[in-house]
């Protein structure tokens, strides 16, 4: 009987993070070809369900964001790439669920000066 209260938990452990929602936040990315650091504010849009993971993120001053593809929830740990104008290729997020109004973590990708890496902070939008 004691035990019994361990399925509530360990089923709410299993299902995952909640990432359902509008998320504001920055990318901060070191420059290639200087060094320096840009921070660009971002927007996202996450839509779960059965089917998967859908969504949109982009610059917080663009009217249209770029969708979101392969993206997975495991747990806390959210992955998903994304292709804009600005990359030679597709950009990869590996984010954590830190708390339900939290996700960070890193992404990678490349445009034409050479190889980026940037930090992620998402906070959800109430």
């Amino acid at each position: 009987m004691k035990k019994l209260w361990l399925l509530p938990v360990f089923t709410l452990a299993l299902w995952g993070a909640d990432i359902n929602g509008k998320w504001t936040g920055n990318i901060e990315v070191a420059d290639p070809s200087s060094g320096d650091k840009i921070n660009t504010p971002v927007k996202a849009q996450f839509d779960q369900n059965s089917a998967g993971i859908s969504g949109k993120i982009g610059r917080t001053e663009d009217e249209e964001q770029e969708p979101i593809r392969n993206a997975k929830l495991d747990g806390k740990n959210l992955v998903f790439e994304v292709t804009a104008p600005e990359t030679t290729g597709a950009v990869h997020f590996t984010l954590v669920v830190v708390s339900d109004d939290r996700i960070e973590g890193d992404m990678k990708g490349v445009i034409d000066v050479g190889n980026i890496t940037g930090k992620v902070i998402l906070r959800k939008v109430k």
